[in-house]
């Protein structure tokens, strides 16, 4: 569960109010306004079911109750010019100045209904480009787009569009592309989830230059109607008149349907309508479908490609074909597998062959690190079939989770490339193309565009629009972790943060912890487990002594009464393994354990009572509660591990030691007092979620900044 912020933000704007043109200072009047509706509202939406009274307001769209201009919604709070929100222009990511476009290509104002025009071609060369929405750290957004070079490479971005601190907030967005008005220029849609439930639906049009106009709405709801989080995204050209539309996959928890929003000639949209649905009894579960849109049949009309996890350990093919008005027919299953992996797979659509029908194109994320693309195209039965490689990359050339992918025919060959943004380790962020050859394979990457200083952009605050959005992720289970200092003298800055005792597993609660990663120590001949961190008694209260060398509850120097002396947590005393995980269970706490390597000694000693004895303080208290909570246990140490493995198994332990929770922060970034700032693990966050987390079951993740992290998380997974 995550802790989030309840601060309230005033009502955004009302409907139909001019916006100020992008580069003008707004009134007086106008900024206060706008100021007095930035502030800060971070309560995320609950997932719920729609009620009786949402599917009546659902017919009466259907029936045609209100239109394209319809507005029965707000909208988020009007655009601030940037000369008003950004005087010198130093928020703003920092990118190499766009060079003079070359005159290789006539402007293409085709409309796509003829099928030819490359698709979110943003400044109309004939090539498709890239768009990004940058959510900036101060609470300022931008769309920036990266133009395509005859090579398939990319320009250094530009800002299209963008807008001053707290108008828009990217976690409450689901965004796409494609051209809505039928002009031949890309544009972008986003629904927009207030948090009192109202949803919008807004088109930034492009204006054939690689910017965007300021955003018109052409529908909404007012709260209680539909259910943000409930919504997975997509477009296209559904009912083949030439302009993009938008699809919505609803979970209404009791169901799930399909519906279409068309596009009228003013890049707005239509009511909704639905045409696929099914009840919950039919086992349809959003979660375990990835989507993309495409052209599969070559009829002129998007269709909806999924990629399903129906039964576990299998995933399959289908496509939902479109119809004449735009919406869609039952799925038809093709190719299906029992050997891979649902969250190691993202799916793609594009024509990369150029025989003008797309194919489903599925990147594959294999474990040892080497990773490859299959197509499929559909069968004579229409269905998703003939598996063939298109791309394989040695181990280690490229990081899944450290790549946006879009689709698009970058270098205006008539054939969709793979385009991508690229986060490094080290901060660098970079465009790479994927170019498709004339058998539909793929080239290995061109590196194009670069940020000039690892610090211009960072990689997760990136947000890349394709003509699909997917499912986001089931928010992790959160094991907090106490820091402590590296280097020189680290025990004499160390502020006992440690989780060791009750106290510290409530505060880890607090910050959204679902549980803790902590450390089990022997006192002397191995007669008490205990939960502390230090190898000596540093930090406590007494004489300092290793802790291997003191009785429990024996002599001057026991370790039983003594309490902490110093940091958040001055006062608390020490904590027998056994009270520990008592006090673990009564909090609802899953317990991680690390057998640390200091008790090694003790552990093997040839003093066979103490050896026992020592293992039977680790083992027993885990075998009196393994029935009644979730514990965890590791060491480092391969002596230890092998012992404490062989010992865990057979007293019927096993499952303890599996499936632990993986550490997300970046090595890089030490604990330091006091604490260093939290943005250094941002993109190593972000890797990790997206390479981790699954729309199936929570992964597990531990992380020492436990506020932060959960912090961070808002709006990144449901």
């Amino acid at each position: 569960m995550i802790s989030c912020g309840t601060a309230e933000r005033s009502a955004p704007a009302e409907a139909g109010r001019v916006l100020p043109c992008a580069g003008s200072v707004p009134s007086t009047a106008t900024r206060d306004l706008d100021n007095r509706m930035k502030r800060p509202w971070g309560m995320k939406r609950p997932l719920g079911t729609t009620s009786a009274v949402v599917v009546c307001a659902l017919l009466a769209l259907q029936a045609g109750a209100g239109g394209a201009s319809a507005v029965t919604g707000g909208e988020p709070a009007a655009a601030v010019a940037s000369a008003a929100g950004d005087p010198d222009g130093a928020r703003w990511p920092e990118v190499a100045a766009a060079p003079a476009r070359p005159g290789d290509g006539a402007r293409i104002t085709t409309v796509r209904a003829d099928g030819t025009a490359p698709r979110h071609d943003y400044d109309g060369d004939g090539r498709s480009d890239m768009a990004a929405w940058y959510d900036y750290s101060e609470g300022d957004d931008a769309v920036h787009t990266f133009t395509a070079r005859a090579d398939g490479g990319f320009l250094a971005p530009v800002a299209g569009w963008r807008t001053g601190t707290g108008n828009f907030w990217a976690e409450h967005m689901k965004r796409v592309t494609g051209d809505f008005n039928g002009d031949g220029i890309g544009d972008i849609a986003a629904f927009y989830g207030y948090d009192d439930g109202r949803v919008s639906l807004f088109t930034w049009l492009g204006t054939g230059d690689g910017s965007f106009a300021d955003y018109t709405t052409s529908w909404a709801v007012p709260s209680g109607q539909w259910a943000f989080d409930a919504m997975t995204v997509q477009a296209g050209d559904f009912d083949g008149d030439g302009r993009d539309d938008v699809a919505v996959w609803y979970d209404h928890r009791n169901g799930d349907k399909l519906f279409t929003f068309l596009a009228d000639a003013d890049g707005g949209f239509a009511a909704p309508f639905s045409s696929f649905e099914r009840s919950a009894a039919d086992g349809w579960e959003v979660g375990h479908m990835k989507f993309a849109t495409g052209d599969y049949d070559g009829d002129g009309r998007d269709d909806i490609g999924v990629l399903d996890s129906y039964t576990a350990g299998t995933v399959r093919l289908m496509h939902f074909p479109a119809g004449p008005d735009g919406g869609f027919g039952e799925p038809v299953r093709g190719w299906e597998s029992t050997g891979w992996q649902f969250v190691r797979t993202s799916v793609h659509s594009g024509d990369f062959d150029g025989d003008g029908r797309d194919e489903l194109a599925a990147w594959y994320d294999y474990a040892d690190g080497h990773d490859a693309v299959f197509g499929f195209g559909l069968t004579a039965a229409g269905a998703f079939g003939g598996k063939h490689e298109m791309l394989n990359s040695p181990e280690g050339w490229y990081t899944r989770a450290r790549m946006y992918l879009v689709t698009g025919d970058y270098d205006g060959d008539g054939r969709d490339d793979l385009g991508a943004l690229y986060g490094y380790t080290d901060g660098r962020v970079k465009t790479l193309t994927f170019t498709a050859g004339a058998d539909g394979t793929l080239a290995e990457a061109l590196h194009s565009w670069e940020t000039p200083r690892p610090t211009d952009w960072t990689f997760g605050r990136a947000h890349m629009i394709e003509r699909h959005t997917n499912p986001l992720p089931l928010c992790p289970t959160v094991y907090g972790h106490g820091g402590y200092p590296t280097g020189a003298n680290a025990g004499e800055r160390d502020q006992i943060r440690q989780p060791n005792h009750p106290t510290g597993l409530a505060q880890q609660k607090s910050w959204g912890a679902g549980g803790v990663e902590a450390d089990l120590r022997l006192t002397r001949e191995g007669t008490k487990a205990v939960m502390w961190h230090n190898e000596s008694t540093r930090g406590l209260t007494g004489t300092q002594r290793p802790v291997a060398d003191i009785w429990w509850a024996t002599g001057t120097d026991r370790l039983k009464g003594r309490t902490i002396d110093t940091g958040p947590y001055k006062g608390e005393t020490v904590y027998t393994f056994r009270e520990w995980l008592d006090s673990a269970r009564a909090q609802e706490m899953a317990a991680f354990v690390e057998l640390k390597k200091e008790n090694k000694p003790t552990l093997t000693s040839n003093d066979t009572a103490i050896r026992e004895n020592a293992w039977n303080e680790v083992i027993a208290p885990i075998t009196e509660r393994a029935s009644r909570q979730k514990i965890m246990i590791y060491a480092s140490d391969v002596t230890l591990r092998a012992e404490l493995t062989e010992r865990m198994e057979a007293a019927g332990l096993g499952a303890a030691l599996a499936d632990h929770p993986r550490w997300i922060d970046d090595g890089s970034v030490g604990w330091e007092e006091p604490p260093p700032s939290v943005r250094g693990h941002y993109a190593m966050w972000h890797e990790k979620l997206n390479q981790y987390g699954s729309s199936i079951a929570p992964a597990q993740m531990v992380t020492t900044w436990t506020k932060e992290f959960t912090a961070w998380l808002d709006g990144k997974c449901r």
